[in-house]
């Protein structure tokens, strides 16, 4: 932040200006320092220092967190990955904090120091904004611009000196200070964390009598072999949907109607239904039934549906689950299919269930 708020600022030059003409004879580009004014002033005292006028201190003087800018509690913020929607990137949610910085401005001559302040004051109206991208280490594949408003107090305070001794130069200071708007940010979360997917390509290469002489790198390739890809993820899966009756279990294969006046049953096969599994009814009706909440996960875009009561639902194990819906629970007529999902990402049902 405090490496934003100098780079706003240290591109500022000053003129010197013939006193005849009124135009500019050289021009001259004005120091940064980080550090109090004080331990600037030492260095361009000290005989050994190479420090010249003007030159500006940056100092910081506070560090306040902002509970005006804290938008949720959320320990992460979700958006979608560019141009993949299939999936999301989760940023630790930065700390809004307000710096404040003390600018002391120090010059032999009062002109360098009304140049020097013309230089920011013109924009800081009473703020401007510096933009900086999303931290590297995160780790995404998108640059999002983040922001950092500088407010500035508005006020200079001059002060020259009233007595010299034949061994002081002649300076004159200016102060004034700033707020940087900025945020910090939390560590990578477990850096160590759950895998979720994992991916391995078997290559079939049998090397005996393949290879004819020391460069024969095509018979190294695996162009030339057979290979297989398997993928071991914790998402969960569908593979069979049935409508189970006291009498009868039928399989679902397309969209079917069912009779909210009745209680109905469902089997569902697949899975990965045993991670902490929840489930829902994903519908474009308005109060089907339960809850309406997102679902977020680690690998897939957040969805919306409707949570079903976990007292209508049975996990008999990975592979099976019962869901019973009561008689009148859905409470509107359209259709709707089943969702689940883990921590992982989720998965729903191809058919839709109609609501007669």
């Amino acid at each position: 932040m405090l490496m934003l708020f100098t780079a706003a600022f240290d591109d500022a030059f000053i003129y010197r200006y013939n006193q005849q003409t009124l135009k500019p004879e050289s021009k001259i580009d004005v120091r940064y320092v980080h550090g109090p004014k004080q331990r600037v002033i030492h260095d361009i005292v000290a005989k050994e220092k190479n420090l010249t006028l003007p030159v500006v201190s940056i100092e910081q003087t506070g560090l306040a967190r902002d509970p005006n800018r804290v938008v949720h509690k959320h320990q992460n913020i979700i958006r979608p990955m560019v141009n993949d929607n299939s999936r999301v990137g989760k940023l630790p949610t930065p700390i809004p904090v307000n710096m404040d910085v003390k600018v002391s401005i120090i010059a032999k001559y009062k002109e360098d120091v009304d140049q020097i302040i013309q230089n920011f004051a013109t924009v800081c109206n009473p703020y401007f904004v510096v933009s900086w991208k999303v931290p590297e280490e995160f780790g995404f594949n998108f640059i999002d611009e983040l922001r950092i408003q500088i407010e500035w107090n508005g006020s200079i305070s001059y002060a020259s000196p009233s007595t010299l001794s034949k061994e002081d130069k002649y300076r004159i200071t200016a102060d004034t200070s700033f707020v940087i708007k900025g945020w910090l940010f939390p560590p990578t979360e477990n850096p160590e964390g759950t895998i979720y997917v994992i991916q391995n390509k078997f290559i079939n290469a049998s090397l005996a009598g393949r290879i004819s002489s020391y460069d024969d790198y095509p018979a190294l390739s695996a162009a030339y072999t057979e290979s297989e890809t398997i993928s071991i993820s914790a998402y969960p899966t569908f593979t069979n949907l049935y409508y189970s009756t006291s009498a009868d279990i039928v399989p679902i294969y397309e969209s079917i109607s069912i009779k909210r006046n009745l209680q109905n049953s469902f089997l569902l096969l697949g899975k990965r239904f045993s991670y902490s599994n929840t489930w829902y009814l994903s519908s474009g009706t308005s109060n089907l039934i339960g809850q309406f909440e997102e679902i977020d996960t680690v690998k897939f875009p957040t969805i919306s549906a409707y949570r079903l009561p976990d007292s209508y639902v049975s996990v008999q194990s990975d592979n099976s689950a019962t869901i019973t819906l009561p008689v009148s629970s859905l409470s509107a007529q359209g259709s709707f299919t089943f969702v689940t999902s883990n921590s992982a990402g989720w998965t729903y049902w191809p058919f839709n269930l109609n609501i007669v």
